[in-house]
């Protein structure tokens, strides 16, 4: 009885190999590299703490992190895995994986929570964070499933002194540049008080009324119920409200004008005759200023409207609804919902 043999692989599979192992290649060594590349320098440039997807950010800040130093540090991260792909071959493929692994969980965590709107991937022209999901687990299970046919560059001395380089000057271009943005702006702001008269915070150095904002400012409104607006930074800081904002039932409405949910709150409880005076201030699309592009017609002929200032990064998620009486909060909720308010007491909610 005779041994079988191995047989040589036949021309056709090894060339299928062949083509398959250099796709792997193409895709761990310059598709993936490129891909975190332009979700990274777009956030370098942008360099807002916005960027950072929603849920992540507030965990973040509940455990005491400042949101310019997590998103420096994530763009350095994301710099350092584009060197070592590129210039470690051995560990292009793994790190191609845990990087694709990292987007998806941090995705799926947004959605789970309820974000399906932005993740800040790509900026502020990021798509939906289930068309994110899908280009990063379509790439995710390409490298997984592909063999990677090897090519070094050169040395793998020369290759890790290479690698450390690039990673230590971009991760110092990362935080000196996102942490330049880190300040705040200096505006004159009226506060109403307890008894609706207002005052102003006065610049020591020329006694001009004045207050320094900071340069990011996210809000939870769980604790306002029952205090006066004028303890609330947020509101305190709001120019040019109405003298009588601290008079009788009020409404205060922060919405962006480019906001679809909140032109449906408006449309739905406040285009005919609401049930109080209700003043609206206008949150700036982003530090720079407002967006022109893209806003909607107000359908509340009836209210006011003033602005936030601009220059501060307000991480906030309109429309946040709340209601005043004689200038205590009632009632505050962010991102309130028009189908069912949980915050609109002065309607009968």
């Amino acid at each position: 009885m005779t041994t079988p043999t191995l047989r040589e692989q036949p021309p056709a599979t090894a060339s299928a190999q062949g083509v398959a192992g250099l796709i792997g290649l193409i895709l761990v060594r310059c598709i993936v590299p490129i891909w975190i590349t332009a979700g990274a320098a777009t956030k370098l440039v942008e360099r807002s703490p916005k960027l950072l997807p929603e849920h992540l950010r507030g965990l973040l800040e509940s455990v005491g992190f400042d949101l310019h130093v997590a998103l420096a540090f994530f763009i350095a991260i994301e710099f350092a895995a584009i060197a070592v792909m590129v210039l470690l071959p051995r560990l292009a493929r793994g790190t191609a994986v845990l990087m694709l692994l990292t987007f998806c969980l941090v995705l799926l965590y947004e959605m789970f929570n309820g974000n399906v709107t932005s993740c800040g991937c790509l900026g502020s022209v990021s798509p939906p964070p289930w068309l994110m999901l899908s280009i990063d687990l379509t790439l995710l299970i390409l490298v997984v499933a592909l063999p990677v046919r090897s090519i070094p560059l050169m040395n793998d001395r020369a290759s890790w002194a290479l690698v450390t380089l690039l990673s230590a000057v971009l991760g110092i271009v990362a935080f000196t540049r996102v942490l330049g943005g880190a300040t705040g702006v200096t505006v004159v702001v009226d506060t109403p008080t307890q008894d609706g008269e207002t005052s102003a915070t006065s610049n020591e150095n020329n006694g001009s009324p004045a207050v320094t904002l900071p340069a990011y400012y996210s809000i939870n409104t769980s604790d306002w119920p029952g205090q006066h607006m004028s303890d609330i930074d947020l509101l305190s800081w709001i120019p040019n409200l109405p003298d009588s904002i601290t008079s009788g039932k009020q409404y205060l409405i922060l919405y962006s004008r480019t906001c679809e949910h909140c032109n449906e709150l408006l449309l739905e409880y406040f285009s005919f005759d609401p049930p109080a005076p209700t003043t609206l201030v206008a949150i700036p699309e982003n530090k720079d200023g407002f967006i022109e592009e893209g806003t909607l017609e107000n359908p509340c002929l009836d209210c006011g409207e003033v602005e936030l200032p601009i220059g501060v990064d307000w991480l906030i998620t309109p429309p946040v609804v709340i209601s005043l009486e004689d200038g205590v909060i009632r009632c505050a909720q962010e991102a309130e919902d028009y189908v069912d308010p949980q915050c609109l007491p002065w309607h009968g909610f």
